[in-house]
């Protein structure tokens, strides 16, 4: 028997700082569905979804965009209706939930890492954006922008999901002004010297909506977990009719509203990148001014729920002291050695691949909430997410998880341009969920929580 002293568990104060990453949120703290919308659009204003927008235009014509978005839009909303569900029903952030689904409490680490990750080189991404953008005006050396665009993030963020929302909601008020004008200049400037030629869609453009349902397989695998992390600020009583707030209206703005309009800019300006056009149609100032305005909106969620997931993570190895403002400076740190090391430059590999894991997770807690719970009834009450009654490792997720993302990496690495390239994530949501639900009845779910609670 250990006679190490367990470190204490943080008080409720400390808990309701780091926006309840560790544990449930508490019914008194849930909040309403408009708090909700305005972080979740702030994900939506990002410059990426327009670049995607010209991208898929110029590549595969609009009838083929729309064809895979609205798909993509289809897959995105149901898994994360349902994963925001659970969340919302149970108060767990994604990675708790995944400890007692099938993974235990070390079992679910790889997964949280991966997920920390993958926000942080997101916020690299962006704040790389930002630095650029911010040099056309100023021009200094890349490390003072590298470190000035990181550091502002650390006050913006300090307080939590509350300073968030408000932030967003206030931010929205310069934004909407802003990308209106622009559409304005580009609607009444059809002469503005373009000269993109889009494709004509036909049976042969099929393989072109396969790709675009491909590439949009992060988002697919992402946004379930993502979403989930905020809904479960929800209600559940009132879930139902929220989420059509809290997770539908969301997505309608993304499929419907931001990547459309980064069609429509595309063909107007010929140009698919809105860091160049959205300047040259509003003039630098205003121009920047926008970019800026975009890129912090979406920056504020990744570095928020980057930081969520590490003091998650640090929670299992009884860190509580590092919690979610300790590990909001040490992505901003990790933030800028990405920049110097050209994370914008370096991305689309680590994207492509992050979708087949996602989507594989997704898979695993698709299948344990509705079918091995739900169905099977293999495993029944509330989703155990403490250490002290979990197992360190469920063979069930984890197994189904590393298959699951083996194939689908298989597949992604050696079958070239095909169109089963194009699917390898939709390939490993599919093995996960099968994986998981014969693991889950081999194993007659005796791995989920332990007989009787362990000390730390």
């Amino acid at each position: 028997m250990s006679h190490l002293t367990p470190t204490p568990e943080p008080l409720d104060a400390d808990h309701k700082k780091d926006d309840y990453a560790r544990t449930r949120v508490p019914a008194t703290v849930k909040r309403g569905p408009a708090s909700i919308l305005s972080v979740l659009t702030g994900i939506v204003t990002a410059f990426f979804f327009l670049f995607l927008g010209g991208i898929f235009y110029e590549n595969y014509g609009s009838t083929a965009t729309w064809i895979g978005t609205t798909v993509g839009f289809i897959l995105t909303t149901t898994l994360s209706w349902i994963t925001c569900y659970f969340a919302s029903k149970e108060g767990l952030t994604a990675e708790l939930m995944t400890r007692g689904c099938g993974f235990g409490a070390m079992g679910g680490l790889l997964t949280t890492l991966i997920y920390g990750t993958t926000f942080v080189i997101l916020s690299a991404t962006e704040a790389q954006i930002l630095a650029s953008n911010i040099a056309l005006i100023w021009d200094l050396p890349n490390i003072v922008w590298y470190v000035f665009v990181s550091a502002i993030f650390i006050p913006l963020v300090w307080g939590g999901i509350g300073q968030i929302s408000k932030l967003l909601s206030w931010s929205i008020v310069i934004y909407l002004p802003l990308i209106v004008w622009a559409i304005w200049i580009a609607w009444h400037a059809p002469d503005s010297g373009s000269t993109m030629t889009a494709p004509e869609f036909s049976l042969a453009n099929l393989p072109g909506i396969l790709a675009i349902i491909g590439t949009l397989s992060a988002m697919v695998g992402l946004n379930p977990l993502e979403s989930a992390d905020y809904n479960r600020f929800i209600s559940h009583k009132s879930y139902v009719r929220s989420s059509f707030i809290t997770v539908i209206l969301p997505f309608i703005f993304m499929f419907f509203v931001a990547i459309p309009l980064g069609m429509f800019f595309a063909k107007m300006t010929g140009s698919s990148n809105p860091g160049v056009y959205l300047v040259s149609l509003l003039g630098l100032l205003l121009g920047v001014t926008l970019s800026w305005v975009s890129q912090i909106r979406i920056n504020l969620t990744n570095i928020h729920l980057g930081s969520i997931a590490f003091a998650s993570i640090s929670g299992q190895f009884g860190a509580y002291q590092l919690g979610r403002r300790f590990w909001t400076i040490m992505v901003s740190i990790a933030v800028v050695l990405l920049m110097v090391g050209d994370v914008l430059g370096n991305l689309t590999t680590f994207l492509e691949w992050n979708g087949i894991f996602l989507l594989a997770w997704v898979g695993c807690l698709i299948a344990d909430l509705l079918i091995v719970r739900g169905l099977l009834k293999i495993v029944s009450g509330p989703i155990e997410y403490r250490s002290s009654h979990l197992y360190s490792c469920n063979p069930v997720g984890v197994v189904a998880l590393l298959v699951a993302t083996a194939i689908g990496s298989f597949v992604w690495l050696f079958y070239g341009e095909s169109m089963l390239r194009s699917l390898a994530g939709y390939i490993a949501f599919g093995i996960a969920l099968v994986v998981h639900v014969l693991m889950a009845v081999l194993t007659k779910g005796k791995y989920y929580t332990l007989p009787s609670p362990r000390s730390l």
